[in-house]
């Protein structure tokens, strides 16, 4: 009877311990010792422990770099956590638009996926060469924009609409070289649909809890630090010919139908940045540069947009946005209305 009860004690001691176990499997800080080539310049990290993702800011364009390259970093992980994704405290990066994928396994064994991200003075993907298959709410696969739903710094309003099989921003591939096209389009039960490109993610929760206002389906912004000072990239536009506003019948609803009248004018499209000094609750905007667009010739031309400074403080994150219609999120704008982009580069003077 007295090993019974020892034997007992001894189990009860175990599942106490076993239940005692973190589950945090979070990378708290990251410090850089050193980069493969002495020419890269660091400037800082950031930790987005909401999103799992980890920055590591470099004050260089990457795109004039030749790639691998390695760089050196201690990595402080929550308690009793642990990861075997690093080895020799090395992270190689083979392009610089890859985003690595570090697994930290915490202490009572969950595992947890964290992303790891260069940026430079260039966006990731800016070329928007980069596309992969997702899975639409309708079950079936369309193009977005990026190596993965997870990692891409662009975002679309694509999931949205993918339940109605309409996918208004899609890839061009012109002889090898992608291109974007963003084009409004309208479904059976919504009148016209602007699409969009933005950097940020698009929410798909707020899409379904606020279905008559758009805006709720985006967030907007990724981490960026760098101030430039122009935006140049290569864009083209045509207009839908039926300019349209479109009423919700009942305000709260998009399922109770919509008034559609045709109203003068012509559809523009709408491309703007912005950057921002984010604080935790407190969000700062420190420059901005926008411009709408009419029916262009039919061929790529290159613009730029300068961005306009109100402080000489430097940005947490960067916010673009390129629209086929300038008002589509108040259903105005012409089914058919479509920019074509391509090539954003970011300019510092």
């Amino acid at each position: 009877m007295k090993k019974l009860l020892i034997i007992f004690v001894f189990i009860s001691v175990l599942i106490s311990c076993e239940e005692d176990k973190s589950s945090n499997a979070e990378i708290l800080e990251i410090d850089i010792n050193s980069f493969s080539n002495n020419d890269l310049i660091f400037e800082d990290t950031y930790v987005d422990t909401e999103n799992s993702k980890v920055f590591i800011f470099i004050n260089n364009d990457l795109l004039d770099f030749t790639f691998p390259i390695t760089l050196n970093a201690d990595i402080k992980l929550s308690s009793g956590a642990k990861t075997s994704s690093i080895s020799n405290n090395e992270l190689n990066f083979s392009e610089p638009d890859e985003v690595k994928t570090l697994e930290v396994e915490a202490e009572d064994g969950t595992v947890k996926n964290w992303y790891v991200y260069l940026v430079h003075l260039q966006l990731q993907n800016s070329y928007f060469e980069q596309w992969f298959d997702n899975l639409g709410m309708n079950g079936q696969n369309y193009q977005e924009i990026g190596s993965s739903s997870v990692t891409s710094v662009w975002a679309t309003a694509n999931m949205g609409t993918s339940m109605y099989r309409v996918y208004g921003t899609s890839p061009i591939n012109d002889n090898g070289n992608y291109l974007v096209k963003i084009k409004t389009d309208s479904t059976g039960n919504l009148p016209i649909t602007a699409a969009t490109l933005f950097t940020g993610v698009f929410n798909l929760a707020g899409a379904i809890a606020n279905p008559t206002d758009p805006k709720q389906a985006t967030n907007f912004g990724t981490p960026f630090i760098f101030r430039p000072t122009k935006m140049k990239f290569k864009f083209k536009y045509q207009a839908g010919e039926n300019y349209i506003q479109a009423t919700l019948n009942d305000p709260s609803s998009i399922f109770g139908g919509f008034t559609v009248e045709d109203i003068e004018g012509e559809d523009q499209c709408t491309i703007y940045a912005f950057l921002e000094i984010r604080n935790g609750d407190q969000v700062t905007e420190i420059a901005r540069t926008e411009m709408n667009s009419g029916t262009t010739d039919d061929i790529l031309t290159e613009t730029s947009m300068t961005f306009n400074y109100t402080s000489s403080e430097n940005p947490t994150h960067i916010t673009i946005v390129f629209s086929s219609s300038i008002d589509g999120d108040l259903w105005k704008g012409a089914v058919g209305s479509t920019l074509v982009i391509d090539d954003l580069e970011l300019i510092y003077e």
